[in-house]
């Protein structure tokens, strides 16, 4: 049931998109600062009570697009062009409205889609245009809660947000991402409520994830809080160099036989292989190591990123 506050925010929105009042006008009309009303808009965003979505014209690179399905053995490669003039804010949002509209059919068309956490992930699902798909569908959460990065980044909140958008239902894991020990996670992982999700997960149409970069500061996993410095050092010491839902790869692609890795709550690296599409979404040079080892694993048949990436990739050994 929409709050108190959801109402005062939405009607900030309507004053300031709909009306064309300014925020010195709406700051004077409630009493705030300027910078205090500009927070107050960005929350309305935050929250999904506002939608803006700029539908640039769809400009892909089709020969580097072709060098890594050849290089690589992927199915479908999409690298969106990067303007120039303009800053590293406005340079991701262009990206997560192309890739969101190159996706949209893809996921309106599937009736079970798993969905992980992060940015990324983040990014493109908000910009994803709300409106009824043509039938009835699921969205499942991928893995386990990654609370500490806040609720845009966290799988619960994106995996309802990106339901509400195709008029799907929900199915949360009610678990942590990762647990305080093995046995906690092999407890957890055979009690009903998450076997059910898993099942569901495991007959999915569409999985549609991202991979991070161990020890990188875009790394959402060492942000999170929930790796400790025994764990970082064994990832380390096993030469990590990728994370895909919460799970650890070496740079073939293989998943570590390392602790940490036993206590993660959420479909294996091994299952993505029998879901018919697996799509990520990676952008940022530093990742590009970590973009081979899941390719290498063949994790994937679609992946969308951008021409710097793209060509970190290419040049990768």
């Amino acid at each position: 049931m929409p709050s108190d506050r959801d109402e005062f925010l939405a009607q900030l929105a309507y004053a300031y998109y709909q009306k064309g009042e300014g925020l010195r006008q709406i700051a004077k009309s409630i009493g705030r600062s300027v910078s205090m009303a500009s927070r107050l808009l960005q929350d309305a965003r935050d929250r999904n009570l506002v939608e803006i979505r700029i539908n640039y014209p769809m400009s892909r690179l089709k020969e580097i697009e072709a060098e890594i399905e050849n290089k690589y053995g992927i199915e479908k490669v999409h690298v969106f062009t990067e303007p120039s003039g303009v800053d590293r804010s406005e340079m991701l949002y262009r990206f997560g409205s192309l890739a969101a509209a190159s996706i949209e059919q893809t996921l309106r068309s599937a009736e079970i889609i798993g969905v992980s956490w992060g940015r990324q992930v983040s990014r493109i699902t908000n910009c994803i245009t709300t409106g009824k798909s043509k039938g009835a569908g699921t969205v499942v959460q991928a893995s386990g809660a990654l609370g500490a990065l806040g609720s845009d980044h966290d799988g619960a909140r994106i995996t309802q947000s990106l339901a509400e958008r195709l008029s799907y239902s929900a199915r949360l894991m009610p678990s942590p991402l990762i647990v305080d020990t093995a046995d906690v996670a092999e407890a957890l992982s055979n009690s009903p409520s998450i076997v059910s999700v898993m099942r569901l997960l495991r007959s999915a149409d569409v999985m549609f994830a991202s991979v991070g970069a161990p020890f990188t500061e875009t790394s959402g996993l060492a942000r999170s809080g929930y790796l400790t410095e025994r764990d970082l050092d064994e990832l380390r010491s096993k030469q990590a160099v990728a994370d895909i839902i919460g799970y650890h790869l070496d740079q073939d692609g293989e998943i570590l036989d390392i602790e940490v890795n036993r206590r993660v709550i959420g479909i294996s690296p091994a299952s993505l292989h029998a879901i018919p599409n697996v799509i990520l979404a990676v952008t940022g040079v530093d990742r590009a190591m970590a973009i081979r080892a899941a390719l290498r694993g063949r994790y994937c048949n679609t992946l969308l990123t951008d021409r710097a990436t793209a060509e970190a990739l290419l040049s990768a050994d």
